[in-house]
């Protein structure tokens, strides 16, 4: 009897942790008796049994931990609970900031936290495009090869949780590049209680942020939020200021005891001077927070390099019980993304001797050539998702099946022009007689539906076989193409079916382990098409293995996993040289690679509010037949930290981040003009710690319910090492780096009326 409560309290800890913080705040009379009857029962079950104290604090402290691993998982899942996401990270901060401590997790932020998009985001070295990435369960991601512009994205303030499943998932897991993960992030639940919330951010780079909450309760039209941030900053790097404004509304409304609609909108632009990275000599001369100069004479002026990111999000969502045994949830939703900027050739260049335009007729003959003017581009790209996910789950005795589909629509629109940035921006045509470098539209269409039994063949057992099939067409049309300078209309069909089994075991009832085997599948990138012939390109497909065990003791949570993925017609990125555009990535076929590793977390209650936390993974990366390593995978990534809260006002953490040496390059190009594989630009490991700390004051007078002023100071100890590639110079191919961003320090404070 004693060990059954132990683990019913372990197992629900985490929502008496969230009760403990305030969770619900409209019980009435008869909810307080039957509390007060609870709580009395609580104490006589306690003094009967020892131990359940320490196993309730484990709850809560995995509620304010970075991550917390469930027991039931069958890949390895790493849990961000609101706890961590209030505590440590500022409002302003965007998804890569929040990702940061997970374990396998690499990301490089150069202008600040939360400033700015994210230069590497990767997961096992799998690089972003090469995973999955959902909002309340609907996949996104960019057209052309499926990556996300972290800045121009829902800010921390608008998240609830956030889960990285480190692993293909289910027959059931809906999205693109599903193999390489999946980084899915829920929306904040909207309030039962009304009220006006105030927030605010100031501090290093002259960073200032404001936000305004309003949450309605519960009314007949649901429970609603609107939330509303604008935020300015500087940056960490020179002339790299930046200007945002995130908005996101929500309505939750109740139509029947087991029917729930939902209506999701956000809205997110953001201006900032994009920077390129910058040389080890420009480092030295200029300071390591270099990154755009004030010299109009030269391409690194920040006034030649302005961006625009603008985006949305929209969903319906209707969520029912059909019958006792059948449910159902449909979210029809549509997303959108544009990039409008200007730049120089190359941001980065501060030699004069770059300079040149050259302006070509119609007929592809040179007519004037200006030595000293500043040759750029202005380009253009753009896309709109339609889109609807359909999920159903009967259950039964024995099992448990889910089925559904999903289906998305994309249009995509890019194009771009050279300029000569200094007479007004205007048009210069090149040797093709035209200014445009590429003008191209394309129309990509997925389909997955799914089918899974959830089956628990015995006790303490749930096996999963699932399997879905993953079509997707991109109808490609060029007026200009981007390599070839030509014309291009063509339409490729890509499919696969993706079959997976995974089994959890439930050991004993604090101790699990699980397996999962699963087949990957991706289409390939739009830059296939950049050439003269497509041909029949074939898809990237990966096969899965790993197993893993999760153990919840009285005060500590342990967690161990291995994973083996067997990558084939891997399409790698690779630097060419294109005119009037300078050095761009492209892709190659690389035959294949091989991903393993293994990964450790854990969290240990020391107790009086007191926890640590600590992860440490080993990740290889290796294209076949070869040693070399994927670019941009650290060989071992680690965080660790020490947290406390107390319920009745202050906390703190102190949290590092070690990450491993990796390479910047997997792929050059030899004499002859071909693509080899091998290693150049090595980065060292590093280590930063960010430090945070506050104070919830609760029931300030009769007009404010809460204040909570924070600090939160992200590099301590001001690492500014170099953390990573940023490609090459376009004239005289210099490699660039980016750095750590220096140590900053922000205050917040929120407010809650009434």
């Amino acid at each position: 009897m004693t060990f059954k409560m132990r683990n019913h309290v372990l197992l629900s800890g985490g929502f008496a942790g969230a009760l403990l913080l305030g969770g619900s705040a409209q019980a009435d009379v008869s909810d307080a008796k039957q509390k007060k009857h609870e709580e009395h029962k609580a104490k006589k079950e306690k003094a009967a049994t020892p131990g359940v104290e320490n196993l309730t604090v484990l709850g809560h402290a995995a509620r304010i931990a970075p991550a917390t691993v469930p027991l039931d998982i069958t890949e390895p899942t790493s849990k961000i609970q609101s706890g961590f996401l209030s505590n440590n990270i500022i409002p302003l901060a965007s998804i890569d900031d929040i990702i940061r401590f997970q374990p396998s997790v690499y990301s490089q932020n150069p202008n600040g936290p939360g400033m700015g998009k994210a230069e590497a985001m990767s997961l096992r070295g799998f690089q972003d495009g090469q995973y999955n990435m959902t909002f309340d369960g609907i996949p996104f991601g960019d057209a052309s090869d499926l990556h996300h512009t972290t800045s121009s994205l829902f800010i921390s303030h608008f998240l609830g949780e956030a889960q990285i499943d480190r692993g293909p998932g289910t027959g059931s897991t809906i999205g693109n590049a599903t193999f390489g993960g999946t980084m899915g992030f829920m929306s904040k639940t909207p309030s039962a209680k009304s009220g006006v919330s105030l927030y605010g951010t100031y501090g290093s780079f002259n960073t200032r942020a404001g936000g305004i909450e309003f949450d309605s309760g519960k009314t007949r039209f649901g429970r609603a939020f609107l939330d509303m941030q604008h935020e300015e900053t500087n940056g960490y790097l020179t002339n790299s200021a930046e200007r945002r404004s995130n908005l996101m509304f929500k309505d939750v409304i109740d139509l029947a005891p087991e029917t729930t609609l939902t209506f999701e909108t956000t809205y997110n632009k953001e201006w900032q001077y994009t920077t390129q990275g910058a040389t080890l000599a420009e480092y030295a001369k200029y300071g390591k927070n270099y990154g755009l100069c004030n010299d109009p004479s030269k391409q690194c002026y920040y006034g030649y390099n302005p961006s625009t990111y603008t985006s949305d999000f929209d969903y319906v969502s209707l969520k029912s019980r059909l019958a006792s045994w059948l449910t159902m949830e449909n979210q029809l939703y549509t997303s959108g993304f544009e990039h409008d900027y200007t730049e120089s050739t190359d941001a980065s260049q501060t030699s004069t001797a770059a300079n040149g335009v050259t302006f070509y007729n119609t007929a592809g003959k040179k007519v004037a050539t200006y030595a000293s003017d500043i040759p750029g581009k202005y380009a253009d790209a753009k896309f709109r998702s339609y889109g609807d996910t359909l999920r159903f789950k009967a259950h039964t005795a024995y099992t448990d099946i889910l089925f559904g589909v999903w289906a998305d629509v994309q249009k995509d629109r890019r194009y771009t022009y050279a300029l000569d940035l200094s007479k007004n921006a205007i048009p210069v045509p090149s040797k093709t007689g035209s200014a445009y470098s590429y003008d191209i539209s394309d129309l990509n269409t997925t389909v997955q539906p799914y089918l899974e039994f959830d089956i628990h063949p015995w006790k303490g057992a749930i096996i999963k076989p699932g399997v879905k099939y993953s079509m997707f067409i991109r109808d490609y049309d060029a007026a200009m193409n981007k390599s070839t300078k030509v014309p291009l209309k063509d339409t490729q069909h890509y499919g696969s079916w993706q079959p997976s089994i995974a089994i959890n075991q439930r050991i004993m009832k604090n101790w699990s382990a699980y397996a999962q085997i699963a087949r990957g599948f991706l289409a390939p990138p739009m830059s296939v098409f950049q050439v003269q012939s497509v041909g029949n390109v074939k898809p990237e497909t990966t096969l899965n293995y790993q197993v893993g065990s999760v153990y919840h003791g009285k005060n500590w949570m342990l967690s161990l996993d291995g994973y083996y993925i067997d990558f084939s017609n891997y399409i790698a990125s690779a630097q060419i040289n294109v005119e009037n555009i300078g050095t761009t990535s492209t892709y190659v076929n690389s035959g294949g690679a091989v991903y393993r590793g293994i990964e450790l977390e854990g969290q240990y209650v020391i107790g009086y509010g007191f926890s640590l936390y600590g992860n440490y993974s080993v990740n290889d990366a290796r294209y076949k037949h070869s040693s070399v390593r994927v670019a941009t995978t650290p060989d071992s990534l680690a965080s660790f930290g020490l947290l406390y809260e107390n319920p009745k006002g202050p906390y703190f953490s102190l949290m590092g981040k070690y990450v491993g040496h990796h390479w910047g390059l997997d792929s050059t190009t030899n004499a002859a003009g071909n693509t080899v594989f091998e290693n150049q630009y090595r980065i060292h490991g590093n280590v930063t710690a960010d430090l945070a700390l506050g104070w919830r004051i609760h029931n300030i007078g009769g007009f404010m319910r809460d204040v909570t002023p924070s600090l939160k100071i992200s590099n301590l100890f001001n690492n500014r090492s170099i953390s990573d590639f940023a490609g090459n110079q376009s004239y005289g191919d210099a490699p660039l780096y980016w750095r750590l961003a220096g140590r900053s320090v922000f205050f917040n404070m929120t407010a809650t009326f009434p």
